[in-house]
């Protein structure tokens, strides 16, 4: 069974820690601070919630939650993280991770990005977290994965998924994390809630790089490899379902004839489920959206 852990910032208050054991979580993702490289800018628990881990013994990780619109303000938020890592303990064992999202607009307010830009954000953070020899990975909704975060270039880096209310998510590429929901209770207080889907505790390498993507995986049995039936499942092991799930979509996608479209400033779900005479909920159920308030402009959608 998958571990289940939390994440926390000051959005959380001051956390019960012992609580929070009590309750058997066995893991922790602990919020630096956000943005560039301002100590105002630094998690006001963050100290206090890296003590109270390494006091009771709590694995935990890292992350910084991401303003950046550019190459240089993601370096300093490389800065950011790499300063407020001097004050980790040995209970630190699950990696830093980067928050790439736009919880409260602020890049869609200051020019959004383009998604080449959004990639190479990511990318430089992770490149030079993990140039200082820190396991590093990106966390994203499973739309933002699927959109905004999809190339070949941030592959080699793990990924922290929130993909919420379901048990496993679709996310069709290698993911550690799993944030499955944000309300999960401890003794009346709410938290983010994470599965642990793959233990790489103590890591200071990103060895995901070496592992194929379901993807790559799926293109290799259609080519042919790996053989059928109980040949298939023995030469794939443990990820035989996923692999199979994903290759009996690529086979239907080629048999139906989808049709996409590309959101424009102003659209809503309902605006475009109407127009493609459909459903809010099926456009959800396509596009695997997380939220159906929270759509993109130059995001690409199937509408039928």
């Amino acid at each position: 069974m998958s571990k289940k852990g939390i994440d926390v910032s000051s959005n959380n208050g001051t956390v019960n820690w012992e609580q929070v054991k009590n309750a058997s979580y066995e893991f922790a993702i602990i919020r630096l601070g956000y943005g560039n490289d301002e100590s105002r800018q630094d998690d006001s628990q963050f100290i206090r919630n890296v003590n109270e881990c390494e006091r009771l013994g709590i694995p935990y990780g890292v992350y910084l939650y991401s303003y950046a619109l550019n190459l240089s303000e993601a370096m300093s938020e490389v800065s950011h993280a790499l300063r407020l890592l001097k004050h980790i303990g040995s209970n630190f064992k699950y990696g830093v991770w980067f928050d790439m999202e736009d919880a409260d607009n602020y890049k869609k307010r200051h020019g959004m990005p383009s998604n080449d830009m959004l990639v190479n954000i990511c990318y430089t953070f992770c490149e030079n977290i993990e140039k200082a020899g820190y396991y590093t990975g990106i966390y994203a909704s499973l739309s933002w994965l699927n959109n905004q975060l999809n190339n070949s270039k941030l592959d080699r880096f793990d990924k922290w998924v929130a993909h919420w209310y379901v048990d496993r998510t679709s996310y069709n590429k290698v993911y550690s994390i799993h944030q499955y929901t944000d309300k999960e209770y401890i003794n009346n207080s709410r938290f983010d809630a994470n599965y642990l889907i793959r233990d790489f505790a103590n890591n200071t390498s990103n060895s995901i790089k070496k592992e194929k993507t379901i993807e790559e995986l799926a293109q290799e049995v259609i080519n042919g490899l790996h053989g059928n039936g109980e040949a298939r499942k023995q030469s794939l092991g443990s990820r035989y379902q996923e692999v199979q799930n994903r290759v009996n979509q690529l086979i239907a996608s080629k048999q139906t004839s989808a049709v996409y479209y590309t959101i424009q400033r102003g659209d809503t779900l309902s605006g475009i489920a109407k127009k493609y005479s459909t459903t809010v909920s099926q456009l959800v159920n396509w596009n695997n959206i997380v939220n159906p308030n929270l759509i993109y402009p130059n995001q690409r959608i199937r509408v039928k």
